[in-house]
């Protein structure tokens, strides 16, 4: 628990945007409200309206921000409750705190559109970070995440070591490009002690899969001795970008 505590710090009191392509990128902040769909309405409802509405009140109170919504495709337990998550990520605090002063006082029409589609719970807030190349943009992609508490002896360092190993590996498997991301628990924490994401365009997903299914890229890791440093379950979602900057 103090490993994790001490990694969470780092992350969440470290502020800053993404740097350049060859740079280190800095820690974002990424808030995570899971939602159920009220009766009729599809995650495609949703989208449009995040990519419309919402997306013109950014834009209008220039807001840094970017925003996804996820789409439960095999979730499990416990997070496997919520048919979709909205996902909103920020450079800084300071963007974060200025876009939620925004929606207080400017949000109540599309706050209200937003209700009539689907109820979410209180947000959970993490660290976000780049965990390898960033994802290629695509309206619609799949999207996976580990949900990994560590073993014994590790920490969010080795993780993120781990995890750079995994996409580079896959990465070059593929012959195309993934992107890599992992969350660290931060205000809401749901229990676990990271989550690792991958994401790409279908087509190289679905090659990034099947090199899973086939055992061929973790017996690459271990051949260049890489252990994976957490226990994880593996859930898959349908990403839907809403706002993008």
């Amino acid at each position: 628990m103090y490993r994790t505590i001490v990694s969470l710090m780092g992350i969440l009191l470290s502020t800053g945007s993404f740097a350049a392509h060859h740079e280190e990128p800095e820690p974002m902040v990424a808030e995570v409200y899971e939602c159920t769909l009220n009766d009729g309405v599809t995650a495609d409802d949703v989208a449009a309206m995040g990519s419309s509405d919402f997306a013109d009140l950014v834009a209008k109170h220039d807001l840094n921000m970017t925003t996804f919504l996820w789409e439960a495709i095999a979730v499990s337990p416990p997070y496997g409750d919520a048919d979709v998550r909205w996902v909103n990520y920020f450079p800084t605090w300071g963007d974060y705190f200025a876009a939620d002063a925004a929606w207080r006082e400017h949000g109540g029409k599309v706050g209200a559109k937003i209700n009539k589609l689907m109820t979410c719970g209180r947000p959970d807030l993490a660290g976000f970070m780049q965990a390898g190349e960033p994802a290629p943009d695509a309206p619609v992609k799949p999207l996976y995440i580990r949900v990994c508490e560590l073993k014994p002896g590790n920490t969010v360092a080795n993780a993120m070591a781990y995890r750079k190993a995994v996409n580079s590996t896959q990465n070059e498997q593929i012959g195309s490009t993934v992107g890599s991301y992992m969350f660290t628990p931060g205000f809401g924490n749901p229990g676990f002690d990271y989550g690792a994401m991958v994401t790409g365009a279908p087509e190289d997903m679905a090659k990034v899969l099947d090199h899973s299914r086939d055992g061929s890229t973790g017996k690459l890791l271990t051949e260049a001795g890489y252990t994976e440093p957490g226990n994880c379950t593996v859930d898959l979602h349908r990403s839907h970008m809403m706002v993008s900057q």
